[in-house]
């Protein structure tokens, strides 16, 4: 029988949600097979991708991407088992391909895939960018870097209607750069447009507001660009790495160094940020918990946030960029929970996850290890406010005058008519706790 989503409860689409995703995964699981057989055959024939973008209409990238993947799951019989079984999307498989590149797929198949069903996917690919870090050589990470320097590029054209458009890309060193540099222009111009207590996106949507804080940043229009001095910018617009202090050694370097997002960093990046930036310790047990750091304010302090970007990355639920994150009380400031700015009871969500948290009744809660968001037990009941012009065509019902008892002025003449009484009586399904 045909499913119609518009008479289901939630418990129903949500049931039917996982399972369409479910078999989504397992039919991808077949494409990428076919793609990767098309591929071994030596027949003389069109690649896999090409058939893909033709026949699916995909865009190049995806197709790419997608051959990329195929051919690296022939290599990892475990990790293409869990996704013709549904246990991890194809987001993970591609994944895990990135990181059999950067290292192997036999080694990817026996150490990494395993985890894959565990996370989500967004989250999986920073993990999978962190464990290849850590088994290649700073060689080998020098080797990549070189040839993203390398393959860097820009150009400017003008469209067939006019417009005019521009294109770069940059190595993620120095586009980390570009992009905190884009998010706090695009910040500071929402706050001119009204931010949180205003309505910004009646005065310019997001993609123009992109647009205009680019133009600012080329031409020079920011504030401080100009001569003076410049404002000094939040911690979260800071592009941060991280490092072990046996990185900062010249003799002998080794350990950790990557930025937020897990991008390594090979030893002459590393020591031309030494030179350039500033050092900032934070001191960690073995599990990645900073041990201590100042508290003394409801808002996080700038090196309260320089010690969140440094040990959450990002939104601890979905990976988000620093920039686009809030620092979130894991206990509520106002009473009665009386919480307080402790640097372990704080940690990076994004926007999205603090509305559902604060808004929604979702929680955040830390499991083996890990932050997961949980959803309230029974949502939250929201009001149906009907939109003004419905209110306007809605006939107003009224009860009819033999339905209410009339009023006995006299004490001992019977019951007294109360409110709650007195819709009972009209059959008003109004709460009766609450105030007219």
């Amino acid at each position: 029988a045909t499913f119609e989503p518009a008479g289901a409860t939630r418990v129903e689409l949500e049931h039917k949600i996982a399972q369409y995703d479910r078999g989504e995964t397992m039919m991808a699981s077949r494409r990428l097979a076919c793609m990767a057989e098309l591929d071994a055959r030596d027949d003389g024939g069109i690649p896999s991708e090409a058939v893909r973008r033709s026949r699916s209409k995909c865009s190049s990238k995806k197709a790419k991407r997608a051959a990329k993947t195929a051919t690296a799951l022939e290599n990892m019989p475990e990790a293409r088992a869990a996704l013709a079984r549904g246990e991890i999307s194809e987001e993970h498989a591609d994944a895990l391909a990135d990181a059999a590149e950067r290292v192997s797929p036999a080694m990817v198949d026996a150490e990494l895939a395993g985890d894959a069903a565990k996370r989500p996917a967004d989250l999986f690919a920073k993990q999978s960018r962190e464990w290849a870090n850590k088994k290649e050589s700073d060689a080998d990470q020098q080797a990549r870097h070189e040839r993203q320097v390398k393959a860097r590029r820009g150009t400017a054209w003008e469209k067939p209607g006019g417009m005019v458009a521009l294109f770069a890309e940059f190595d993620p060193h120095e586009g980390g750069h570009v992009k905190k540099a884009l998010a706090r222009e695009v910040d500071r111009l929402w706050r001119a447009d009204g931010g949180r207590d205003g309505t910004p996106d009646d005065i310019r949507t997001t993609e123009q507001r992109t647009a205009d804080a680019l133009a600012n940043l080329i031409l020079g229009r920011v504030p401080g660009a100009a001569g003076g001095t410049p404002e000094r910018p939040h911690p979260k617009y800071l592009l941060t790495a991280r490092a072990d202090t046996t990185r900062l050694r010249a003799e002998t370097p080794e350990g950790m160094a990557e930025l937020t997002d897990g991008t390594p960093l090979p030893q002459s990046v590393l020591e031309r940020i030494v030179c350039d930036g500033a050092l900032v310790g934070q001191m960690f047990d073995t599990d990645g918990s900073i041990l201590w750091q100042g508290r003394e304010k409801r808002l996080a302090t700038d090196e309260q946030w320089m010690a969140l970007v440094a040990r959450d990355g990002g939104c601890v639920c979905c990976g988000t960029d620093p920039a686009h994150c809030e620092a979130h009380h894991l206990d509520p400031w106002a009473s009665p929970s009386d919480g307080t700015t402790d640097i372990d009871r704080l940690v990076l969500v994004c926007t999205r996850t603090h509305h559902l948290i604060h808004d929604h009744g979702w929680t955040i809660e830390r499991v083996h290890g890990r932050w997961e968001l949980r959803r309230p037990t029974r949502p939250p009941p929201r009001p149906v406010v009907a939109h003004p012009a419905e209110r306007r065509r809605r006939p107003v019902s009224r009860p009819s005058p033999a339905a209410i008892p009339a009023p006995n002025r006299s004490a001992a003449a019977g019951p007294k008519i109360t409110l709650e009484s007195a819709r009972s009586a009209r059959g008003d399904r109004t709460n009766p706790t609450t105030p007219p």
